[in-house]
């Protein structure tokens, strides 16, 4: 006997495949004749700029608790930013 791991990713079984070409076809139909031209697309990110301190993993070993000092420590909630953008058949938005 041999260690495997499990495969991911979807059990295609033909009534499966069936149901993924109808629905394909639907939106052929659905988006003929410059149908493609309404839709747009948008998706963000959240980028984190400073480290999230967790004091589980933030061991110092020292002789006496006094040796430690404390400078260094992240607040609890790290600074981050956002970033948003979308894109359409008409261009692409601003970042």
């Amino acid at each position: 006997m041999r260690a495997h791991l499990r495969s991911k990713g979807h059990l295609i079984t033909p009534t499966l495949k069936e149901i993924r070409r109808t629905r394909a076809k639907r939106l052929l139909h659905w988006h003929a004749e410059n149908g493609h031209e309404n839709i747009f697309f948008t998706d963000e990110k959240i980028f984190t700029i400073g480290e999230q301190y967790n004091n589980q993993y933030n061991k110092i070993y020292a002789q006496r608790s006094l040796e430690v000092r404390s400078e260094g420590a992240g607040g609890q909630h790290p600074s981050y930013i956002m970033v948003w953008w979308g894109v359409s058949h008409q261009g692409v938005t601003l970042l």
